[in-house]
């Protein structure tokens, strides 16, 4: 019987394969990373669109076109798409996010080029049927009035619009229900030909396959693939948005939604490995200052979180959580308050910040234990246009922060006078504590 919890030991360092390149004439960029531990191979297709490729009329295209994509393709309906997959053990997931769209398998490693086949033609060869389009439009309406009585989707829908207002990253992916009504096959079929280019794909495998087996089959199963459609431009770095309250009416609701926080930094600052340290003393992890006060201390809610989200060009900094309706401005008024002491008064400690280290070092080794793991990390650097060291560096970088750059970065990113505040819950519960905050308060209803 152990009396004594053991030591904990240092941080076990960061080791990213080696990434074998190259670029077809096509301008496809082929990345492989080797990893022989089981006879398998992940392959991810990313291309450099999303949902904030959306033209401004039209939100919801991107994924909609995403979704359309293995409805039908050379030559097969999508379930015989699905059951072709499902012959080499895999399936194929599509995911869109706000910068990219990501196709994605796993299968044996002998089925390399088969399911590169099968993936190419998904990418290359879609059909957009008009029959495919009626029935994703339907299951997409559908979504959108489930979401429309979610209180933590409306809370994040308007969120999103509250900080970048008209900017494309002001909408979420599956777009409004009156602009998916309206688009047509032709809207897609137009998007898919603008947007759908090799120079915008990297085709990224990992498992225990040669680099010269990938190129040589994405050489086959991608010949001919070309566009001559200019690259897309990211999108433009926002604006801050005028700091306020927007209010969500839900008569009766138990609970407020709450949603507070602006505009961050993009992923490739220099203070990134400084700013995740601060966010897992402040909000990031369960024992952070936020979830103790609100949770423990307080009692308004179950949990509390604060973090950045991070996109092309910059990212989100806010706190989500839920709240018992009668502590809403409460609950609002310690969130800011300690936003403005981490800046000021009451900076993270050094037990506070020994503790946000080691919560994000000691396991940091597990995101790499699997191809997928691997694919999903090279998926980030493409993203981002990260160096192929920024994993390698994390941990030591991580170590390496103090209490002053805490401080620091603190002061320069955590801004609570410019913080929008989203609340989903009952008015009349909350509005005449919310108005007493100083902030102007607009009614509002997010847009499904």
């Amino acid at each position: 019987m152990r009396i004594q919890p053991p030591a904990v030991g240092p941080a076990t360092p960061v080791r990213f394969p080696a990434m074998f390149r190259e670029t077809l004439n096509s301008d496809l960029r082929v990345c492989v990373l080797p990893w022989s531990s089981v006879p398998i191979v992940t392959v991810a297709l990313l291309m450099r669109v999303g949902a904030a490729g959306d033209p401004p009329a039209r939100p919801g295209l991107a994924s909609l076109t995403a979704d359309m994509l293995d409805e039908g393709a050379g030559g097969r309906n999508s379930v015989q798409i699905t059951e072709a997959f499902e012959r080499l053990g895999s399936h194929l997931d599509i995911d869109v996010g706000q910068d990219v769209t990501v196709l994605t398998f796993t299968t044996l490693s002998r089925h390399l080029d088969a399911g590169l086949a099968l993936a190419s033609d998904v990418l290359m060869r879609p059909h957009f049927a008009e029959a495919d389009l009626l029935r994703i439009r339907r299951l997409r309406l559908n979504r959108l009035r489930q979401l429309r009585t979610s209180a933590s989707a409306a809370a994040d829908r308007l969120f999103l619009s509250g900080v970048f207002g008209a900017h494309p990253y002001g909408h979420g992916s599956l777009g409004t229900s009156q602009s998916i009504e309206a688009l047509t096959l032709d809207d897609v079929r137009e998007f898919y030909g603008r947007m759908y280019e090799p120079a915008q794909a990297t085709l990224i495998a990992a498992g225990d396959i040669s680099p010269d087996a990938v190129v040589e089959a994405a050489r086959l199963r991608f010949a001919g693939w070309t566009n001559p459609v200019a690259p897309a431009a990211p999108p433009e770095v926002p604006a801050a948005a005028s700091p306020r309250v927007l209010l969500v009416d839900r008569p009766g609701a138990p609970q407020s939604e709450l949603r507070i926080g602006h505009l961050g930094p993009e992923r490739s600052t220099p203070d990134y490995h400084a700013l995740v340290t601060l966010n897992a003393g402040l909000g990031g992890q369960f024992t952070s200052r936020i979830n103790h006060h609100l949770r423990e201390t307080k009692g308004y809610t179950y949990g509390a979180r604060t973090g950045f989200d991070f996109r092309r060009v910059c990212s989100t900094f806010s706190c989500d959580t839920s709240v018992q309706s009668d502590a809403t401005a409460a609950a609002m008024v310690d969130i800011l308050s300690e936003f403005e002491a981490v800046r000021s008064t009451r900076p993270l400690d050094d037990d506070e910040v020994e503790r946000a280290r080691n919560s994000l070092t000691r396991g940091y080794v597990r995101h790499f234990e699997t191809p997928a793991d691997l694919v999903r990390a090279a998926a980030e650097l493409s993203r981002f246009s990260l160096a192929d060291d920024t994993f390698d560096l994390f941990v030591p970088s991580v170590s390496s922060v103090g209490g002053t750059e805490v401080r620091e970065v603190a002061q320069r990113w955590i801004k609570p006078d410019d913080c929008v505040a989203v609340v989903v819950g009952d008015a009349a519960a909350c509005r005449s504590q919310i108005e007493q905050l100083g902030r102007e308060v607009v009614d509002s209803t997010p847009e499904f």
